[in-house]
């Protein structure tokens, strides 16, 4: 009677097991895939600080604070072509971009503001694809963005005008790509020493302008031993 009794436990404790496996994965699942602001583990820059006081890294602070002078907002100098740019440090499926405005003042400056998108750094990242042209956004508001786009870098750039960039927040939603990693062997016959700094940084150069991202590149240099010849 006792062993029955303790078969029927045993057995009416094993649904329990599995709902409870499947759902553990289930939040796994979610909490690996979930949409989370990306921008917050970036590294910033833009193409001058304001004052020496109102860095790129302030845009990226998780602080939505739209008053200058609550030293949240990142605010270029009055130049030609201002952009400010985050580095993921990763390449992310990016589903859409929310920039808050300053508040304070001068909610206009954004009017005409461009957010790219990608993986290349050739013009400061400022030729990736165009995910929109910013009208306008209301001062101290949130504006979120459709992007859906690919990419490492998200700038904001003010083309074509001598104007300076003010962001309160840029927030970046998206979920991590799992780039399957391949490995190229070259050799090079050349007349040049390829164990020369300035001679590699020259190879470099021509792989980047092949559109081979540095960042994806892991390289090692090796030199082949040199065959003696009899005499």
């Amino acid at each position: 009677m006792t062993s029955m009794l303790s078969k029927k436990m045993e057995n009416s404790q094993r649904p329990m097991l599995l709902f409870l496996g499947l759902c553990i994965f289930s939040l796994q699942w979610m909490l690996t895939h979930q949409e989370v602001d990306v921008a917050l583990g970036g590294i910033a820059t833009q193409s001058s600080v304001y004052l020496n006081s109102f860095p790129a890294s302030f845009a990226t602070d998780g602080n939505r604070a739209s008053d200058l002078y609550s030293y949240s907002c990142a605010h270029t100098d009055y130049e030609y072509n201002p952009w400010w740019r985050v580095d993921l440090l990763a390449v992310y499926d990016i589903k859409y971009v929310i920039i808050t405005n300053r508040g304070d003042c001068c909610s206009e400056r954004i009017n005409g503001a461009e957010i790219h998108i990608g993986n290349s750094l050739v013009n400061n990242g400022n030729n990736n694809p165009r995910c929109v042209i910013i009208s306008s956004i209301p001062a101290g508001a949130p504006a979120n963005y459709t992007c859906k786009m690919r990419g490492r870098y998200v700038n904001v750039i003010i083309p074509n005008v001598i104007q300076c960039i003010n962001l309160c927040e840029v927030e970046v939603y998206g979920v991590p790509v799992h780039i399957k990693r391949a490995f190229l062997r070259l050799k090079f016959n050349s007349s040049e020493d390829l164990m020369n700094p300035t001679v590699r940084d020259k190879v470099l150069q021509k792989m980047i302008s092949a559109n081979v991202q540095p960042s994806m590149l892991q390289i090692r240099w090796t030199k082949e031993p040199e065959v003696e010849t009899e005499t």
